[in-house]
Parts: C-alpha cells; sequence; structure tokens
C-alpha cells in the first residue's frame, strides 16, 4: 500500500438544507430498527407475502414503536448486489434468486412495505463487511478460500490490512470512495428512500492503522461526497434523502477510529448520529453538547445478537435500564439491531426455534421507545463488561475499556467501578424494592469484602455461594459476542453473589461510584487466575410493581 501523507483541510460552511429536509429530519422516530434481513431470508423458505407479513410482525404490532424501519443486508454490498444492477454482478443468492425468477424486486418490496405502512425507511450500509463467497453457501467458513473478492484483488490499494484476512475497505483510496459512492447513488436513485445510514461499525479499521486521526479527513471526504450525492439525487427526485452515521459510543472512541463527528456536524454532512452498537455506556449527553443549535439527531442503538458481554438476551428489566439511561441523557430517538422481527408466537407458527425471540423484545417495542413508557417501571441498571467482539482493530464495538472484570488486590486496596443510574430513585414514590448486587468469582464464605455505594458503607443481607451464571466463564476463555450456544450454565462452577439493600436516597443521578475491597481473605489458590478475587457483575435492581 502506498504511504499516504495527511493534509490540512480547510473548514467548509455548512450545507445549505431546504425546510423541506429538515422537516424530514424531525418526523417522529421513537425507535429505529436496523432489521438484519439477511437472517430473516435464511430463516425463512416462503412465499413473499408471507415473507413480509413476518418481517413487518413487530412493526405490525397494536401499540408498537417502530416508526422506522432501516434494511441491512451485509451481503458484501460493494462486491455484489442483491437486484439488478448497473455497477455491480449480482450475488448468487438462493433464496433471493427464488423471488427474482419469480419477477420479484425484493428490495423494492421491502421499500413498498415501509410505504403501505407509513414506515420511514431507510438503507444502512455497512462500510466494510467480511466478504461473502459467490455462489453464496452457508457452509463458507471464515479462512475459506471461496471467499475470495475479486474487486479487492482488483484494486490492493483500496484494502487496509488487519484482522480479516482479506483486508477492510480503505477510505483513504479516492476511488474505493468513488466505488462507494457510485453504489448508493444507484440505490438512491433506484428506490424510493427516505435516506442511508453510514454503518461504520461493520467494520473497522477503514483508515490505515496508527494514523486514523491523522487521516481522518479521508473519513471526512466520504461522508461530504455521499451527502452531496444524496442532496443531488434528492433534487432530482424532488424529496429530501437523509443521511445518518453510525459512530462509536463516545468522542474519545470516534477520534481513535478517525471520524471528525465535529467537523461532521458543524459542516452540516450528516442528519442523524446512531451511537454505538452492542455498548449499554453511550456518552449520550455529549453528543448532545456537540449538536447543540443544529438539526442533528442523536440515536443510540442496541445489538441483541452481538450483545455486550454476560448479558445476552437479558430480561426486560435490564433492556428498561439501558434505554431508561438513554432517554434521559437527551436521546432524540433509539435504535435496536439485530432484534427479532416477530413475536415467539409468530416464529412457532412457522416452526422456528422460540430461542430467537424469547419474548421480552416484543414486549420492548411496546416501551423503549419513549421516556415516559420506559422509566419508573421495574429496572435493572448494569456496570458494563469488557471485550467479546474480536473483530474490530481500532475503538469500535470492542468495550476495552469497560470495568468488569475486576481484580480486588488481596492487600485491601480498593477498586472504585462506575455505575451509571439515570434515574432520580429519591423523588417521588420510593421503590417498593430496592437492591444492589454483586457477584464476584473466586470468592468464598471465608472472604470477606467491602462494599460502598458513593462512599457509604453497606450491610450484606445476603450472600449465596451457589450463584450459578451461564454467562460468566470466569477463568476460561471469552466467548465472542453472538455464541448463543456458549452461554449454558455449568452447576460445578459457583460463584459467590452478595446482596444489598440500599436506601434509594443513597443513589446519585447519573455517575454512581460503587467501590470495592477485600477486608479478610480465607484459604484460596495462590498462583495465577483465582489468586484473587474477581467482581463480574454489579447491578442496581429497582422494583416498583
Amino acid at each position: 500500500m502506498p504511504h499516504i501523507q495527511p493534509q490540512a483541510e480547510a473548514l467548509r460552511g455548512p450545507m445549505q438544507l431546504t425546510p423541506e429536509h429538515l422537516a424530514a429530519v424531525n418526523r417522529r422516530r421513537r425507535i429505529v430498527d436496523q432489521m438484519d434481513a439477511m437472517d430473516v431470508l435464511r430463516l425463512l423458505d416462503t412465499d413473499i407475502d408471507a415473507w413480509l407479513r413476518f418481517a413487518f410482525n413487530h412493526a405490525d404490532t397494536p401499540g408498537t414503536q417502530i416508526d422506522s424501519i432501516w434494511w441491512d443486508v451485509g451481503l458484501s454490498e460493494d462486491t455484489y448486489a442483491i437486484y439488478d444492477s448497473r455497477v455491480l454482478p449480482r450475488i448468487q443468492f438462493p433464496p433471493l434468486d427464488k423471488y427474482a425468477a419469480q419477477g420479484i424486486d425484493w428490495v423494492g418490496e421491502l421499500v413498498k412495505g415501509c410505504r403501505a405502512r407509513g414506515l420511514e425507511t431507510f438503507w444502512n450500509a455497512r462500510l466494510s463487511e467480511v466478504d461473502m463467497p459467490q455462489p453464496w453457501t452457508e457452509r463458507c467458513g471464515h479462512t475459506d478460500p471461496r471467499r475470495h473478492n475479486p474487486v479487492k484483488a482488483a484494486h490492493p490499494d483500496w484494502v487496509v490490512p488487519c484482522w480479516w484476512w482479506l483486508g477492510l475497505w480503505n477510505l483513504a483510496a479516492p476511488g474505493l470512495r468513488r466505488h462507494k459512492v457510485n453504489v448508493l447513488r444507484e440505490l438512491a436513485e433506484r428506490y424510493e428512500f427516505d435516506g442511508f445510514s453510514l454503518d461504520f461499525a461493520r467494520h473497522i479499521p477503514c483508515l490505515p492503522i496508527g494514523r486514523q486521526w491523522r487521516l481522518r479527513h479521508h473519513a471526512t471526504a466520504f461522508v461530504r461526497e455521499v451527502r452531496e450525492m444524496l442532496l443531488d439525487a434528492a433534487r432530482v427526485k424532488g424529496r429530501p434523502i437523509l443521511l445518518a452515521a453510525k459512530v462509536p459510543e463516545n468522542l474519545g472512541g470516534c477520534r481513535i477510529d478517525g471520524f471528525d463527528v465535529a467537523r461532521w456536524v458543524e459542516e452540516g454532512l450528516v442528519d442523524i448520529l446512531v451511537l454505538g452498537s452492542r455498548t449499554t455506556t453511550v456518552d449520550v449527553a455529549s453528543f448532545r453538547q456537540l449538536t447543540q443549535g443544529t438539526p442533528v439527531k442523536i440515536c443510540p442503538i442496541f445489538d441483541r445478537h452481538h450483545t455486550t458481554d454476560g448479558y445476552y438476551d437479558a430480561p426486560i428489566e435490564y433492556l428498561r435500564g439501558v434505554y431508561g439511561n438513554w432517554w434521559a441523557q437527551g436521546a432524540d430517538s433509539v435504535a435496536t439491531f439485530n432484534w427479532p422481527c416477530a413475536s415467539a408466537a409468530a416464529h412457532a407458527d412457522l416452526g422456528l426455534p422460540d430461542w430467537v425471540n424469547p419474548g421480552q423484545y416484543t414486549q420492548a417495542i411496546l416501551e423503549v421507545g419513549a421516556p415516559e413508557t420506559v422509566c419508573g417501571k421495574d429496572a435493572v441498571f448494569a456496570m458494563e463488561r469488557r471485550g467479546g467482539y474480536p473483530w474490530a482493530d481500532g475503538y469500535f464495538n470492542r468495550n476495552d475499556d469497560r470495568p468488569l472484570p475486576c481484580a480486588l488486590a488481596n492487600h485491601g486496596a480498593p477498586a472504585t467501578l462506575p455505575l451509571f443510574v439515570y434515574e432520580d430513585l429519591a423523588a417521588g414514590p420510593p421503590p417498593r424494592d430496592m437492591s444492589l448486587s454483586v457477584v464476584l468469582w473466586s470468592a468464598f464464605l471465608t472472604d470477606t469484602v467491602e462494599v460502598r455505594l458513593n462512599g457509604h458503607v453497606l450491610e450484606c443481607v445476603q450472600r449465596d455461594p451457589e450463584w450459578i451464571d451461564g454467562q460468566i466463564y470466569s477463568d476460561r476463555p471469552q466467548p465472542t459476542a453472538g455464541g448463543r450456544t456458549a452461554y449454558v450454565p455449568d452447576p460445578t462452577r459457583k460463584l459467590l453473589r452478595l446482596q444489598y439493600s440500599p436506601q434509594p436516597a443513597l443513589f446519585r443521578y447519573g455517575l454512581n461510584e460503587v467501590s470495592l475491597r477485600v477486608v479478610q481473605r480465607g484459604p484460596h489458590k495462590c498462583g495465577g487466575r483465582g489468586t484473587l478475587i474477581e467482581v463480574e457483575k454489579v447491578e442496581a435492581h429497582v422494583a416498583r410493581g
């Protein structure tokens, strides 16, 4: 790859947006459902009408808060097309081949389905997907040579060498940017999408490793080029086409990966910033401050499949805590990703396994789309765990800076950890029950651990040495996010769960500090993992019902 020199770039004035465009930005968008429609295709082998009924089941549910569906189809979209394209060859994908043979434009049906329901519809453009085989096949491991990408082979300067053995797209290559813009232009001209989302979560890096921030102007150039193209397409169509960008969950992470979001906002390059992907610790407030005085909307998102470590398919109370925290910080809307598109009953009617939708997600689409329907109910506020996502070089999606697990020193030095609770628990009617739970590994009944909440020593009201959690791996290798079968409880692996009953007034609004220290240590392993007690989970449970 040739050496790429960073270049200084003068700040440009903000894009001029029409009143119609600004009105579209301000549409009601309570829940944005980023739907991985490829997974739905793989689940079902049925006629198009039955498939559409299933795909729109949650959107058709009475009381749903889904106002927008962003179609996400990760089938090497810069190399192959899933529609009849002038730019790309068509991928051979059996479910879509069947519809095409019947004269059905599947992407067109997605748009028509949204239009018929009064739903906003976007195309979610994965910036750099892992390469798919041509023809597509389910039985093709990540290292299978059939994943050869002819575009990358023809343009090696378009690729960043990284964790993915074929490399990922390099936005520092002008030719690649032109290619990607041409692909998106065809989609914008062919279909009546209300907008497009540039999904930088799939995958990073998108700039040469180690120089992402120095080369940030290349990522900015790409966003600008897409924006200009969409504004041109909108003028031809006579209707606005919005632009969103999915970026890391805090400004520091954006800097690490080379995303100058402050400039994007100042130049009016984006309408919506989608924050995070598989993280719950989203710094909505800092982005809210960054966009103050602009029309840019803030929309945090949560990925059910590649979920944050330790909380795969967590209960509705956990989801309320996550989304309630985001609304309290000033989110304009919230988003879901990789969530089931249909109820458990709809899955059962088609003979699909019950793990695809265990039920809480159907309830969540009725609640998490507004602060008044998600707050003030039973909720769990959990401290976040690290790792579980190896498919990235950089910051996005990795959760490498999260506080748990945390080892406690045997000599008694305290560890102070952050727990975010954006609810004033001391105001209004008191909760029926309030508890703080701490789950420890390599701790025994002979050990004593002191726990403080915002400086106040808490009295332990229950110690359970038989606690089992199938998502705590302790001294075993960490499973990758989304490996559902890895979360089978092992009855031989016991944890120690400590329960406390703090008064609601001890909780602060926002950041709370939970300090833990070893007071006394009984007999324990000496040397290696297990020498130290490790904090695995910390949760605040609020019961109101």
